[in-house]
């Protein structure tokens, strides 16, 4: 992937403050050292195989104390200062500060200012979650199209202003009933601006953990504080704010924190490289790792010839982990030819090493005819509107279906939006059953089987656990008139205590998951997570039948032992294995994009859900959140909603999961591989010993094919009998 900086071939040498090399040996004293190692952007290569970003190193020169800073200096390290602290504060005003307040402000918003019934927020709610349902077919335009030269630069500028303009526009409605509708298509479009600039951040990134994958964890992590850190202050603003009738004021916050995030964008802190470069450095290493991989399997043939020793220096093994490849989030897989259209142009077999022997070419004679080209591959890049965009063709001919996947699920956001506004109780229905039925057959016909399951899984997970914040929002924070003798919660205690309990419960969730569910099989991780969501709605009901109090027990610990802590554990418990599972399944160089579905598909479950919830309400549960207030059917609400149908999810897991632990590697059929590597490790014993009593060469190969299989998943092994 990197190369030595050749500057010193030329007589020209870079200089570093630190020497990285021991001195030549034979004259020790004397002899200058070597410069260091460089990657093509500068960065250093130290001995141990660490990557230093150039600004780091100017940082740490200056600052030493920065490195030791506990995830922060690993980022900084690997990525540099200006491209983590602009990712970061990204995160923290956009995704964090801005998009939480806008949540905050949705129920106070539409039931108090705009005056508007529980019923009908219930419908108008999930016009939150439909912004962000939309992302991969966001990620495949712009990796399509690059506008003004960057695939992302300038698309998350315009996120960022638009979103900003929605959300002023929101916020500026007048305090009327009719107000509403439009209110919630500036809600749906203000989150699809974070949602843009969520997901080409995601992008960028992940190209960067391709190249230095070590300091990825702490760049991941650095994401998660800010964003959990950007949930809390957003509560903080936004509780008392709505207490006091000025909620509007918190929307106005949330609209400036967007619009400041594109000055990062603006200025490129980012360091995005033009699409022409990235696409030659994509070309580039996937001409060496097609160079690479052909050179290794003629030296395992036997073979060396034609090729160079520097494409021989580590020996030919198995890769027992191919999951453990980073993924690149454009268009070019590496190693794959077919991807970049290689066995096209230069003859060379998709997925046949030995070419030479079938009329191909030998990798020394294709590295060749790759270089002579690099100025025509540069002018392939079509352009259109007077060069303001460039075409990037392949994003959509090598993955076509899951682009017509990626269109077929935005046309079905883009309907349940309509519907949502403006339809009737019977076409929002009928737009539930047609949708889902489309979008479930879709996956299936345009996705590996198991990943289309798996999608699928995470969509009814969801669905199935249906959302009231109707119903139940309106019951904790309904006045002493409406609602004599309630919870009669304040704002600043149901969102600030409870997104700090939130934020509580999904770590706590993390934990549980790393040290405790992440070796036992999906059903088992499932069930336990229904187990929860259905003890927490228990809470819940207690609190709407008034049963706490005879025992005791006030609202307001109650409430945080009920569904605001468990819903974010079993977030973590349905959602983490989902991503894993995909980690193992993704095709190689399609990885985001499908994560992206995955993403969006989750998000589209939760809009269903605030669906259901809405038909339920409209056609056999109704309440009303105005004096005189009627909360009765609340409790039947929760029994079907969270009691009922999340028992649909346990068989669930079983017909669309793989039955295998969460730790197993599996293969493409969704089979656990360690069971195939200790009969290949059995079977590779006997011949071993046969082998070891007519020649002892033999045995020693053997022994080492046995060693090799036995470290496949050592952690699983070792629970296999518990």
């Amino acid at each position: 992937m990197f190369s030595p900086d050749r500057s010193s071939h030329n007589g020209e040498e870079r200089e570093s403050g630190t020497n990285y090399a021991e001195p030549a040996v034979g004259d020790p004293l004397d002899a200058a050292p070597p410069p260091p190692h460089r990657t093509e952007d500068g960065s250093t290569i130290l001995p141990n195989g660490t990557i230093v970003h150039p600004a780091a190193e100017r940082l740490f020169a200056g600052c030493p104390w920065v490195r030791n800073i506990p995830v922060v200096g690993g980022a900084v390290e690997g990525y540099g200062p200006a491209f983590v602290l602009a990712l970061c504060m990204a995160y923290f005003l956009c995704k964090g500060i801005a998009d939480q307040i806008i949540g905050f402000s949705r129920q106070p918003m539409m039931t108090k200012r705009f005056g508007i019934d529980g019923d009908r927020y219930q419908r108008l709610a999930s016009l939150y979650s439909m912004g962000w349902a939309i992302k991969a077919f966001i990620a495949m335009m712009t990796d399509t199209f690059a506008f003004l030269g960057y695939t992302k630069r300038w698309y998350m500028v315009i996120s960022c202003i638009g979103g900003a303009a929605f959300a002023l526009g929101y916020g500026l409605l007048p305090a009327k009933e009719s107000s509403a509708n439009i209110a919630a298509g500036f809600i749906f479009l203000t989150c699809l601006g974070k949602s843009n600039v969520d997901i080409l951040s995601e992008g960028h990134y992940s190209r960067l953990i391709r190249r230095n994958p070590v300091p990825g964890p702490s760049l991941v992590s650095c994401l998660w504080v800010c964003i959990l850190t950007g949930t809390l202050i957003a509560s903080v603003i936004q509780g008392p704010l709505s207490d006091g009738g000025k909620t509007q004021i918190g929307v106005f916050v949330s609209a400036v924190l967007q619009f400041v995030t594109a000055i990062f964008f603006i200025f490129n802190m980012y360091g995005e490289r033009p699409n022409v470069v990235e696409r030659l450095q994509d070309l580039r290493y996937a001409k060496a790792a097609l160079a690479k991989a052909q050179a290794e399997a003629r030296q395992a043939d036997g073979s060396t010839s034609d090729v160079g020793d520097e494409l021989l220096e580590k020996p030919v093994k198995k890769d027992l982990h191919p999951e453990n490849d980073g993924a690149i989030y454009d268009e070019v897989q590496l190693g794959d030819p077919s991807l970049v259209g290689l066995q096209d142009v230069y003859g060379v077999p998709n997925g046949d090493s030995n070419n030479s022997e079938k009329g191909g070419t030998s990798p020394n004679m294709v590295v060749a005819a790759m270089d002579e080209i690099d100025e025509e591959e540069q002018l392939a890049i079509r352009t259109c509107l007077f060069g303001a965009f460039e075409i990037n063709k392949e994003v959509v001919s090598r993955n076509w279906k899951v682009v017509v996947y990626c269109v077929i699920m935005t046309v079905s956001v883009v309907t349940m939006v309509c519907v949502t506004i403006l339809g009737t109780t019977y076409d929002l229905m009928y737009a539930c059953i047609v949708l889902s039925v489309v979008c479930i057959v879709c996956a299936f016909l345009t996705l590996p089987r198991v990943i289309a399951k798996a999608n699928v899984f995470t969509y009814m997970y969801f669905t199935l656990y249906i959302q009231l914040p109707g119903a139940l929002d309106a019951f904790y924070v309904a006045d002493e008139e409406c609602l004599p003798g309630g919870p009669h919660f304040t704002y600043t205690f149901y969102n600030t205590v409870g997104a700090v309990i939130q934020n509580i419960g999904g770590m706590i969730g993390v934990t549980l998951f790393t040290y405790v569910f992440s070796k036992q099989n999906y059903q088992v991780t499932m069930c336990v997570s229904v187990s929860l969501m259905i003890i927490a709605s228990v809470f819940d009901i207690v609190i709407v039948e008034r049963w706490n109090l005879y025992i005791g027990i006030p609202d307001h610990a109650m409430y945080i032992c009920g569904d605001a802590v468990v819903y974010q554990v079993c977030y973590m418990f349905s959602y983490m294995p989902v991503v894993l599972l995909m980690s193992r399944l993704c095709p190689r160089g399609s990885e985001s994009m499908v994560y992206a579905l995955m993403a969006g598909f989750a998000n589209l479950g939760q809009t269903m859900s605030n669906a259901i919830g809405s038909l339920l309400v409209e056609f056999r549960f109704p309440f009303k959140s105005k004096v005189p207030c009627d909360f009765h059917n609340v409790r039947w609400l929760i029994i079907i909603g969270h009691l009922l149908m999340p028992l649909a999810i346990v068989p669930l897991s079983f017909l669309l999961l793989p039955r295998v632990r969460i730790c197993d590697d599996i293969d493409v059929n969704g089979h656990a591989i360690h069971a195939q590597l200790r009969s290949e490790k059995k079977r590779a014993e006997e011949e071993a010993a046969a082998e070891a009593e007519r020649q002892q060469n033999a045995g020693n190969d053997g022994a080492a094919l046995y060693d090799e299989l036995g470290t496949v998943n050592e952690p699983c092994v070792e629970t296999a009998g518990k």
